[in-house]
């Protein structure tokens, strides 16, 4: 997809990091906006900042509940009329703790959002991608897509999740008018370990969010350019940073130290 004039993108997770990037940037490059997101003052937030001459609209969605995800369906083809990008952008993660100490509601509940949220977001719209000449999908998984990391069971599997879905939808669309971008970012500045649903106050949340800083060299203005970029020139996979590129190379050349190396690397973290 060459060209997002006039285009009408539907962004989830538009109310803040990666999501607001890139409405940011796609409402300079001309595209109408329908932005998601659970926190409706974050979106409010976020359209103030787009430019003015294109059509935005903002819902009130948790993608986790299948219903609303229908419901946000209906809105954008009643505001807009047709569909032609979806981002799947909306995710949560918990702050690093080892399988056996996560609770299961917590466990469920980033695979709800993170693995389910997806699956909905593309249920939901591709009957109305598949009337476009073009379209396109982009999903957003991670560096804990490629590898499992230590402490981060439940949002390594929801991402290993995306990714599969992805490759699979990526085969059996082929030669359609939809193509599918997988997104693998390694650590970016956002309030993602900030909004985690396992700390308790805000003290643990500025702490867990300061950590977190430390270690993510990315900044979401720039992942949102790169997705663009890939999106025009018809990517499938989209590994970045160079802390996913490093860990990616490190499995492959050491492929039996490897869950040792994680280890050690990832254990250092304290978020709380």
């Amino acid at each position: 997809m060459k060209d997002f004039h006039g285009k009408v993108a539907v962004i989830t997770g538009a109310g803040s990091g990666i999501g607001r990037s890139l409405a940011l940037q796609l409402s300079k490059l001309g595209a109408d906006l329908a932005l998601g997101d659970i926190n409706l003052e974050n979106l409010s937030l976020t359209r103030d900042m787009l430019e003015k001459s294109n059509q935005v609209s903002l819902h009130r969605v948790d993608v986790a509940e299948r219903e609303q995800m229908a419901g946000f369906a209906r809105e954008v083809i009643a505001e807009h009329g047709h569909v032609d990008i979806l981002i799947n952008n909306a995710g949560i993660t918990l702050t690093p703790t080892i399988f056996e100490d996560i609770p299961e509601v917590d466990f469920e509940r980033v695979m709800h959002v993170n693995m389910w949220g997806v699956y909905y977001g593309i249920r939901e719209f591709l009957p109305h991608l598949q009337t476009r000449p073009e379209a396109v999908i982009v999903n957003m998984s991670s560096l804990a897509g490629l590898v499992g990391l230590y402490g981060y069971s439940p949002y390594a599997m929801s991402k290993f999740a995306i990714r599969g879905l992805t490759e699979a939808l990526q085969s059996e669309l082929a030669g359609t008018n939809i193509s599918l971008l997988i997104v693998h970012p390694g650590g970016v500045k956002t309030n993602i370990i900030k909004n985690a649903p396992d700390l308790a106050n805000d003290q643990q949340r500025q702490d867990a969010h300061l950590e977190f800083s430390r270690f993510a060299l990315l900044d979401p203005e720039t992942v949102a350019a790169k997705i663009i970029s890939a999106v025009r020139n018809n990517k499938r996979q989209l590994v970045i940073g160079i802390d996913a590129r490093i860990v990616n190379m490190i499995r492959a050349m050491f492929p039996g130290r490897f869950p040792g190396i994680l280890k050690t690397i990832f254990s250092q973290a304290r978020f709380k």
